[in-house]
């Protein structure tokens, strides 16, 4: 997961470090990620994994760290698909 998620902040964001060379828990703001940064890595994660972020979960912290972006994916793939109102009529 950290190489595709390396990639999608090599083409989404203005680091200053390219991102080959972040660690899993390298702040990304202190790197120079900005919130409009943030916000197209967030669409593009969520392009990429096939998940959508509910508006509750959406904190400075969870994008923080390509860690704490991949937390975030895992707890997503996680959830019942109900809280995305995808569950199925009885």
């Amino acid at each position: 997961m950290f190489t595709a998620l390396r990639k999608l902040i090599e083409r989404e964001t203005g680091l200053a470090v390219p991102a080959a060379h972040l660690t899993p828990r390298a702040n990304l703001y202190e790197l120079g990620l900005t919130s409009f940064d943030a916000i197209r890595l967030l669409l593009a994660v969520e392009r990429a994994f096939g998940v959508e972020f509910p508006r509750e979960s959406l904190k400075r912290e969870s994008m923080a760290t390509m860690e704490a972006i991949a937390l975030a994916v895992g707890k997503r793939r996680a959830a019942p698909r109900e809280a995305s109102g995808l569950q199925r009529a009885a």
